[in-house]
């Protein structure tokens, strides 16, 4: 129960583009988790704008400039979560492209066996450069909750709820 030459090739080259499904995999798993940062983003300052089209801002014990701040952060926080959805899902085009360019590399007799190499390079700077936007949403978001923990400690310090 020998293989063939041709069987062998053609198992070598779906192993091959199985390969980049790992790092596709990768790239959606921290899709999901920006797109769940978005959310969170999304429903908080969905919550201020309220709060500010509302015109209680006495009921959250914020001024007009801490309502702002906070607003603004979030703004920020979704800008970089936002470019970092983009770059990641530019990850996944860029590793499905590598799976096809393994298939063409194969078809054309190995003579473009640069070109999955240099899309799985491109592609892993772009999971890189998506994960590093989501590092500084990350920080922006402890730096938020620092600020607005702080200010509720400080209202109870005062003696007010």
């Amino acid at each position: 129960m020998g293989y063939s030459g041709s069987q062998s090739v053609a198992v070598a080259a779906i192993a091959a583009m199985i390969t980049p499904a790992l790092l596709i995999l990768g790239s959606a798993s921290l899709v999901a988790s920006a797109l769940m940062r978005m959310a969170r983003v999304v429903d908080r300052a969905r919550i201020l704008a309220a709060t500010a089209h509302e015109g209680t801002l006495d009921t959250m014990g914020v001024t007009t400039d801490q309502l702002r701040s906070w607003l603004e952060s979030h703004a920020r926080r979704a800008r970089f979560t936002e470019r970092s959805i983009a770059i990641l899902y530019g990850a996944i085009v860029v590793f499905i492209s590598t799976c096809l360019s393994i298939a063409l590399d194969r078809a054309m007799g190995d003579s473009l066996s640069w070109l999955p190499v240099l899309l799985a390079v491109v592609g892993t700077i772009l999971l890189l450069a998506g994960g590093a936007y989501m590092v500084a949403e990350t920080r922006l978001s402890g730096e938020q909750i620092n600020a607005e923990i702080r200010h509720a400690l400080a209202r109870l310090e005062n003696g007010r709820p």
